[in-house]
């Protein structure tokens, strides 16, 4: 079973394959394909090429896993989950931003095993897995110092969050890349603060939640709830605002009354 599995090599074969990945994505992209999904968002011919490659791969690595992706949903099984983004920042891609990402993460149970996030035109891999802390490149990331967040500091979110909170205060400067994998990478490595989000999915920030926690950081429902990995399991999206901040962060948003 994979929870009695030594994670370093499966970490290792998984890291590779996301790097074939990026290729795959950085490939397509010089015949760029770009349409609208019916929620209006894009999506392009390297989104699907390269979860179209990932999944039997990802699959072999682990008997009896499955994947759960964004282009071409979730197998039917009760196993290990592989968990896919195969590009994410799909608008930032199509523009010509090199804020995008590929994401790959693995799940089972109620635990985050690990999570892989190659960001190609920034030249950075990053790796992590459970109990076995964080790296960029290779190179082992510091953790985040507990703390609050001081007004000088990132902290990613985007409008939705003043929307949907209306007149609360949020500290740091706002910053949004338009990629969860890229924010919280940026997380992982101090650039960011924290970050907030809301309506995302598990396999949307899976990957780069297990980061941050594996450097220290506190992920909960704003308001100081715990996250049930078992609700983002069944597909449920959140409703309200969750973060990745610093512990002892002493930052809360009131629960959202709908």
């Amino acid at each position: 079973m994979v929870g009695h599995m030594d994670l370093a090599p499966l970490l290792a074969e998984t890291s590779a394959l996301v790097r074939e990945a990026a290729d795959v994505a950085v490939s397509e992209r010089a015949r760029l394909a770009v349409e609208k999904k019916p929620d209006g968002s894009l999506v392009t011919n390297a989104d699907r090429a390269t979860e179209e490659w990932l999944r039997p791969r990802l699959t072999a690595l682990v008997p009896g896993s499955g994947v759960w992706g964004e282009e071409f949903g979730r197998d039917a099984q009760d196993g290990p989950t592989w968990l896919v983004d195969p590009v994410d920042g799909t608008s930032n891609f199509a523009f010509g931003s090199p804020l995008w990402g590929v994401s790959v993460g693995l799940v089972h149970g109620e635990d985050l095993l690990l999570g892989v996030v190659a960001l190609p035109d920034l030249g950075e891999l990053y790796a992590a897995a459970k109990g076995c802390g964080v790296a960029r490149n290779g190179v082992p990331l510091d953790p985040i110092l507990p703390g609050e967040v001081l007004p000088h500091e990132l902290v990613s979110y985007s409008e939705s969050i003043w929307h949907a909170y209306p007149g609360q205060r949020i500290p740091g400067k706002m910053r949004c890349s338009g990629a969860i994998v890229v924010d919280g990478t940026f997380v992982a490595c101090g650039r960011f603060r924290g970050m907030i989000g809301m309506r995302e999915r598990l396999y949307d920030f899976g990957p780069v939640v297990l980061m941050g926690q594996e450097l220290g950081a506190e992920f909960r429902h704003a308001d100081g709830r715990p996250i049930s990995m078992a609700a983002l399991l069944r597909g449920e999206p959140f409703q309200d605002a969750w973060i990745l901040f610093p512990r002892e962060s002493g930052f809360f948003l009131p629960r959202r009354v709908r």
